[in-house]
């Protein structure tokens, strides 16, 4: 499915939407307030990130990318499976988490997975596991103690995670060359399905929150597909050349020469910006600021903020 296909079966019938309404001016009631989109969009997102034991695992997460994207066969996943000491033989069809997806052929729901993995991921602090030699890793995970075999169940593995620096020394630059072009393509991707979807809630003014919540997960759902698809089509040129400012833990910062530069930060979250543009983060999204006519209160707001004055 096209992009532009996409666009034309949300967008039917809106042509019709507005006609002979000019002169029609009605106040919104008074509970309602006007609130950024963004974080709406990503509250919904977040709980379709696929966890395994109640954790999230990028190496599985992405076995389930590889399914759902067609770029592994299961038996290719199976062969990974055993080298990570799970037995794919052994993991349930039907399951609460994500594990069922690792071998149930659910390709629809491993879509849905991988892109919800994919656009919480690039919201997250860095893992320096992730960027890390792999004789170093080895080292930190025999004094874990980590059996594979408790499938996501590290217990303390975020908290552990967000401790994490490595010297320089220590860092794979294959690694980290393999991640900042991704990194840019996840954000990119999340800039523009993530407008779409907030254009979709800007057309029901008066909804509650949670309303808006549910509208935008289940808009996900539906453009999962699309998602990924944006992922491959938004990955800067592969000559693009990189400098990294700041990479740990809190923060990861890096440009490159064709005008992105990404800035991540536990604080503020994810800041995107294009030739000094804003395209994702700080309520912006592709350059524009996205707000909900929303029903922030009860509606027995109105009564009591129209009583007169004792």
């Amino acid at each position: 499915m096209k992009f532009k296909e996409v666009i034309a079966s949300l967008f039917i019938g809106t042509m019709l939407v507005g006609c002979d309404q000019s002169g029609k001016t009605t106040a919104d009631p008074a509970n309602w307030l006007s609130v950024p989109t963004l974080p709406i969009i990503q509250d919904a997102i977040l709980p379709l990130a696929p966890t395994f034991g109640g954790q999230r695992d990028g190496v599985l997460s992405q076995q389930i990318c590889a399914l759902a994207t067609g770029k592994a066969t299961q038996g290719q996943i199976n062969e990974q499976l055993r080298k990570l000491n799970i037995e794919p033989t052994r993991l349930p069809l039907t399951s609460n988490d994500a594990v069922a997806l690792l071998v149930n052929g659910n390709v629809a729901a491993q879509t849905i997975a991988c892109a919800a993995y994919q656009a919480t991921e690039v919201l997250r602090p860095i893992d320096m596991r992730d960027v890390i030699k792999p004789a170093s890793q080895a080292s930190d995970l025999q004094e874990q103690g980590t059996t594979v075999a408790e499938v996501g169940k590290e217990k303390g593995r975020e908290k552990e995670a967000s401790k994490a620096t490595a010297p320089a020394k220590d860092v794979d630059a294959g690694r980290v060359a393999q991640l900042l072009p991704l990194r840019i393509a996840q954000a990119r991707a999340n800039a523009d399905i993530f407008a779409l979807i907030a254009e979709q809630l800007q057309r029901t003014p008066g909804l509650s929150i949670q309303e808006y919540r549910d509208k935008a997960r289940d808009l996900f759902i539906r453009l999962a597909p699309i998602y990924l698809e944006r992922i491959a089509q938004q990955m800067p040129p592969s000559n693009a050349g990189y400098q990294v400012q700041q990479m740990d833990a809190r923060r990861f910062v890096f440009s490159n020469n064709v005008g992105a530069r990404f800035d991540y930060s536990v604080e503020n979250g994810l800041l995107l910006s294009q030739n000094g543009v804003i395209w994702y983060g700080n309520g912006h999204l592709l350059g524009s600021v996205y707000r909900l006519r929303a029903a922030y209160f009860p509606a027995g707001v109105s009564k009591l903020l129209a009583a007169k004055q004792p």
